[in-house]
């Protein structure tokens, strides 16, 4: 840790809790800690972003390693940390509450790329606090009593199980997306461009003792989606390469790969009608292409059945079965509402600047919107399309993730 003098921890000290004073608002020349979460979960490791020339120190549990702030790998109780930065003799501070490690139970959880995951209760939507990651993570997955998570790039992968606590899990290389692939029994994850050029999908089992596996499936994989077959075989899109391949979680192949449209990027299906939706995200230059849009593909006879044009800059698609409706995210600022025809229900949603990859609760009958720009994920209820609650995430929320 660096040293401080005793005299300015101290004044700091004395200033927070002796008395309930609390520290003068901060000027232009106090250096202020800059952290992504306020309530961190213990086992994290946190980035500090202090100012130039700026040292930092803690007045609490935790300790500086380089620039990260370290947090204890067990607490029994919320305890309070000040994160003190310091420049020529000058100080700031922020305080933060680091948390016990916390029960998975009725909870959901949000993939923030520039912080972490931030868990929630899946009832009443209220934040429990976030694991700060080092990495910026690309996904996360509910896998049995763990809850799993990688970056976008690297191959250390991170579980928490909540009577173990966090250690570390070997995965492929450059995380895209994560599946839990129940009845097969195993963690899907999608790799970008291994090896070069190229793309697969790693196949890691429940069992520890079974060596993961991985396949080939295209160019750039993206999205990843469950047929709802006995198998539990799994959907894979490739951006570059334009295809949809169907996995067998067993096989060492992909069982068969169609041509979908340009740059296929979320996948979702309709288990029970045998319908999987595309988004592709197509452009040309740096404008939407009239070959983007989104694609409905028969299951059963493996062939592209319909394609609508007018979302050429789609991202993620999600499924109502129960209302046969379709939403489809895109990168201009709208949900389109689509039935499994791709015809429009009604006119689309418009929750933010730049929605990303939405997701549906079937229990709760929620349909969640990440907003990346605007630190928030918005919750619409999924019988009237209502929106009924905006989730406060840490920075640029990318998809929420449910057990």
């Amino acid at each position: 840790m660096t040293e401080i003098g005793i005299t300015l921890l101290a004044t700091l000290w004395l200033a927070l809790d002796a008395g309930g004073v609390s520290l003068p608002r901060a000027g232009p020349l106090h250096p202020q800690p800059h952290l992504c979460a306020q309530r961190i979960f213990a086992g994290s490791v946190v980035p500090l972003h202090l100012p130039n020339g700026a040292t930092a120190a803690l007045l609490g549990p935790g300790s500086i390693e380089g620039a990260h702030l370290a947090t204890p790998a067990h607490l029994d109780a919320p305890a309070e940390t000040l994160v003190i930065a310091e420049r020529n003799g000058v100080a700031g501070a922020r305080r933060v509450t680091l948390l016990p490690a916390p029960a998975l139970t009725n909870t959901l959880a949000s993939v923030d790329a520039d912080c972490g995951i931030t868990l929630y209760d899946r009832a009443s939507l209220t934040p429990l606090g976030t694991f700060v990651t080092d990495g910026s993570p690309a996904d996360a997955a509910y896998s049995g009593n763990a809850l799993i998570w990688a970056p976008s790039s690297g191959s250390s992968a991170t579980r928490y199980v909540p009577q173990a606590g966090i250690s570390p899990l070997a995965l492929g290389p450059d995380t895209s997306a994560l599946l839990d692939d129940r009845p097969a029994h195993v963690l899907v994850q999608a790799n970008r461009d291994t090896p070069p050029g190229s793309g697969a999908v790693t196949i890691i089992a429940d069992d520890p003792r079974t060596p993961p596996r991985r396949l080939p499936v295209g160019e750039t994989p993206e999205g990843l989606a469950l047929t709802g077959d006995a198998a539990g075989s799994v959907l894979v899109t490739a951006v570059n390469g334009g295809t949809l391949s169907e996995v067998d979680p067993r096989a060492d192949w992909a069982v068969r790969t169609l041509r979908v449209g340009e740059r296929p990027f979320g996948v979702a299906a309709d288990t029970a009608r045998g319908l999987a939706f595309v988004a592709l995200n197509a452009v040309a230059g740096m404008r939407a292409s009239t070959a983007g849009g989104v694609a409905v593909v028969d299951l059963r006879r493996w062939r592209v059945r319909r394609v609508r044009h007018d979302a050429g800059l789609a991202l993620g698609v999600a499924v109502d079965p129960a209302r046969r409706r379709i939403f489809v995210t895109e990168e201009l600022g709208s949900v389109l509402v689509l039935d499994e025809e791709l015809r429009p229900l009604r006119v689309a949603l418009h929750p933010c600047e730049l929605p990303w990859l939405p997701s549906v609760d079937l229990d709760a009958q929620h349909l969640f919107i990440p907003c990346p720009r605007e630190d928030r994920v918005v919750v619409y209820d999924l019988r009237t399309l209502r929106e009924v609650a905006r989730m406060k995430t840490s920075p640029y929320p990318l998809r929420v993730v449910l057990p």
